[in-house]
């Protein structure tokens, strides 16, 4: 219970004592490669998702690491850009995708994953 009396559960992310994310305290190695390596399928799909981004912000001044919120999207330029891309791989897109994956090269992962295993829409 809190100072406050609330009720509050333990953050099942958050390694005991620390704070700290609990993967950081799972055993995993200390040093983890900076970025995957891009193969020519990640690649093009890096390249339809910046050039969606690029269509929908009205300009291509971003990299693949920058966040689309920095680049000058909201949550609505961020529905267009999904839109375009179902329509271009007809594959559904959640909307929760652009939020939990928000740079070129991060979304680009997750939307080759679900086209990679999910249905034709």
């Amino acid at each position: 219970m809190s100072d406050d009396g609330v009720k509050t559960r333990p953050d099942p992310y958050v390694g005991p004592s620390s704070g700290m994310p609990s993967a950081l305290h799972s055993g995993l190695p200390s040093e983890m490669p900076s970025e995957p390596p891009v193969t020519p399928s990640a690649q093009a799909m890096e390249d339809q998702v910046r050039a969606a981004w690029a269509e929908v912000l009205g300009h291509d001044d971003f990299d693949d690491e920058t966040p689309f919120i920095e680049a000058g999207g909201h949550s609505l330029k961020a529905t267009q850009v999904l839109m375009r891309l179902r329509r271009k791989l007809g594959v559904r897109l959640p909307n929760r995708l652009f939020f939990d994956h928000p740079t070129v090269r991060e979304l680009a992962v997750a939307v080759e994953r679900i086209a990679a295993t999910s249905p034709r829409v």
